[in-house]
């Protein structure tokens, strides 16, 4: 099985899009297919691979005007996955070919084979071994029952070292032996107790922590969301209630580890938060730019190419201000959160800069063309697809391009040494959002008592996903 996952970790955009569009009855092919000529030693599905790709990325690819069509042979090329990387733009990162759709619905979706946590890497100054640093855990999963929180260190695996090679055991094992760290007068040193996990097919549930806190009389709501599934929809409605119910002032939205996910479910998260008279008029909050040829004929179909306020009323927070944490890491459908939202209430925005995914992708599902020039599903090639970018995001304002990432207005440096846990005011940037709310100066707690071993973190050696910087849209 060979899957091209080239998104960055936590970086998938902020929205995903799945692409329902009957391309034969409603949608003719804009430019015509270039001559057969197909190669004879290419085999059949590779040319139905390379048609579908070709066919696709040329119509509805958001960057296709940059693509010298004339001169594109899929009849030529024997790699399906070199022939969709000689299509992409430059600047395009999150783009991809499969050849296991399924599994990459599942893991957008949130539902997939594994030990429930994520890792950041490290790397000791004086040894070529690396160590694991637990950036979160999913509840429920097998790493939450085997005790795994933030903050803990994991220093062998297997019964050896992390090293580079066999890092990636730590996400594609089927089971694991961990070794965590524990503090000892020493400092950092071997727990002999060690952890055994078995990889589960779980539901990652992105609601990592939800909680209340008082200070004087702001009643301040903290929510920390890692992905914008279509399953949280429900969740998230039912923690803003409880905010509602326990009198919440100021809320703080924690997005630092958040790669993106669903546009509906955006929609309803920015829909909470947003000012009621607004939700109430279904007001835009971000436009669609799509490629010419497709933005032509959208606007001819009469099609609306905005993402609109949805009735969540009955939770709805009416803010006027709203707080949110992010890092590197928070990418698409959290981008445009911000970006949408900033419009419409003062947004503070506190951490580390974004990390600049400005577009929407669209899933397709592989097809093939019919003698009438209409695609149509073919059994042989059913199980490729493509993650594709298709539009960009402008909100109300135009601001329309953030590829750079998003500046924040207060920064705040995550200190991995400890990592505190979610809602805990030691956490820097919980506790300058909290500064900023309440006007009371944050006061950094000192390191733990124990030396911290000299070490390096290894951001280049993390483990990369498809499901980090997904911004996912639906086409009606």
């Amino acid at each position: 099985m060979k899957t091209e996952v080239l998104s960055p970790f936590g970086l998938l955009c902020a929205c995903f899009v799945w692409v329902a569009v009957s391309c034969g009855e409603e949608y003719n092919r804009i430019i015509d297919e270039p001559e057969p000529g197909n190669d004879p030693d290419i085999p059949a599905e590779v040319l139905k691979i390379n048609d579908f790709v070709y066919g696709y990325t040329r119509d509805y690819y958001l960057w296709s005007p940059t693509v010298d069509w004339k001169n594109v042979y899929p009849e030529k090329e024997a790699d399906a996955f070199k022939f969709f990387e000689s299509l992409k733009y430059g600047d395009d990162k999150w783009s991809m070919l499969t050849d296991d759709l399924g599994e990459l619905e599942g893991e957008f979706a949130g539902n997939v084979t594994s030990f429930g946590y994520t890792l950041i890497f490290g790397q000791y100054s004086d040894s070529e071994e690396l160590f694991a640093i637990v950036l979160y855990v999913y509840p429920g999963t097998p790493a939450d029952r085997a005790g795994l929180k933030r903050g803990d260190f994991i220093l062998g695996l297997n019964g050896g070292y992390i090293t580079r090679e066999n890092r990636m055991e730590l996400y594609e094992a089927s089971t694991l032996f961990l070794m965590r760290g524990i503090w000892t007068d020493e400092g950092l040193a071997p727990d002999p107790e060690l952890i055994l996990m078995n990889a589960e097919q779980v539901y990652e549930n992105p609601i990592l922590k939800d909680t209340v806190i008082v200070k004087d009389s702001k009643r301040i709501g903290y929510l920390s969301y890692a992905d914008y599934t279509q399953a949280s929809e429900g969740e998230l409605q039912r923690v803003f209630s409880g905010f509602k119910s326990k009198g919440v002032t100021d809320v703080v939205l924690d997005l630092r580890y958040n790669g993106g996910g669903y546009v509906r479910t955006m929609s309803v998260l920015v829909s909470i938060l947003a000012p009621e008279s607004d939700v109430r008029s279904k007001n835009v909050y971000l436009r669609q730019i799509w490629n010419p040829q497709l933005a032509a004929y959208f606007e001819k179909e009469g099609e609306d190419l905005t993402e609109r306020f949805t009735d969540t009323l009955a939770v709805n927070m009416n803010l006027d201000h709203l707080y949110v944490l992010t890092s590197e890491y928070s990418a698409s459908a959290s981008e445009s959160t911000i970006v949408g939202l900033r419009p419409y209430l003062n947004l503070t925005q506190i951490g580390d800069t974004t990390h600049g995914k400005y577009c929407a992708g669209g899933l397709f599902q592989a097809m093939v063309q019919n003698n009438r020039g209409e695609w149509v599903e073919d059994n042989s090639i059913s199980n490729w697809g493509m993650y594709l970018m298709i539009y960009r995001l402008a909100n109300v304002r135009g601001d329309d391009s953030f590829l750079g990432g998003l500046a924040p207005d207060i920064r705040a440096d995550e200190d991995y040494f400890p990592l505190h846990q979610w809602g805990d005011e030691r956490d820097p940037l919980l506790g300058r959002a909290i500064e900023a709310i309440t006007g009371v100066p944050y006061v950094e707690t000192r390191r733990s008592e124990h030396a911290s071993p000299a070490y390096t973190l290894r951001k280049d050696l993390n483990i990369r996903r498809a499901k980090d910087g997904k911004l996912i849209s639906e086409i009606k």
